[in-house]
């Protein structure tokens, strides 16, 4: 009998892989770079995406007595114009507060509104942000959250003073090179809807993190 960790993926016909495994792959699918970390858990891969950089990587957030890993894809940008956005798997409570008046932005893709919950602003510029292609992108992923914000202040003392992010978090250490795939996909999505809309330069951004 085959070992459960050894079992295949339906959709795919590969064994399931290992974290560095995993990541070796979704580099070579993409066409970034895998770095190895020289701790455990600190492998990234890094992918060149016109003047950005977009790299995959873990983090840990304790609260107390719990410890909560996430894996991330992100990049830093510079503004062309002011935007924030947040994407995120809708709740129990997200479907009251809409029935209250009180949800956020409705995007025109109906599957992406039943599944996430949408905030931002400015409302004007977020309906040109949310493309067919980036609203596909999400809504491929189980569960994922997008943000586009401004850059941490320290961040910012770097990288100057119009320095963002855009990033997707999801919950656990990902290890299914597919997910991973479309993590990177939204983030590229993202940066690409980003520029298109004027909320973003094409003006290279300090990669150091």
């Amino acid at each position: 009998m085959t070992p459960f960790w050894k079992k295949k993926d339906g959709h795919q016909g590969l064994a399931k892989l290992g974290r560095r495994e995993a990541w070796q792959e979704v580099a070579r699918r993409v066409g970034g770079t895998f770095v190895q970390g020289r701790r455990k858990g600190h492998d990234q891969v890094i992918l060149e995406h016109g003047p950005w950089t977009i790299r995959l990587d873990t983090y840990t957030v304790h609260t107390g007595q719990v410890s909560i890993t996430f894996t991330r894809a992100r990049a830093f940008f510079l503004a062309g114009a002011e935007l924030t956005l947040m994407v995120r798997k809708r709740g129990f409570l997200d479907t009251m507060l809409d029935n209250l008046g009180f949800g956020g932005f409705a995007p025109a893709d109906r599957e992406l509104a039943r599944r996430f919950v949408v905030k931002g602003k400015p409302e004007s510029r977020l309906r040109g942000l949310l493309t067919p292609g980036l609203a596909a992108a999400i809504l491929a992923h189980r569960s994922l959250k997008l943000e586009v914000k401004k850059a941490s202040r320290r961040r910012r003392k770097t990288m100057g003073p119009h320095a963002c992010t855009a990033a997707v978090y999801a919950t656990g250490v990902t290890c299914d090179p597919a997910q991973l795939e479309g993590m990177f996909t939204v983030v590229r999505e993202t940066l690409e809807a980003l520029e298109r809309t004027g909320a973003a330069d094409r003006e290279a951004v300090a990669s150091r993190v």
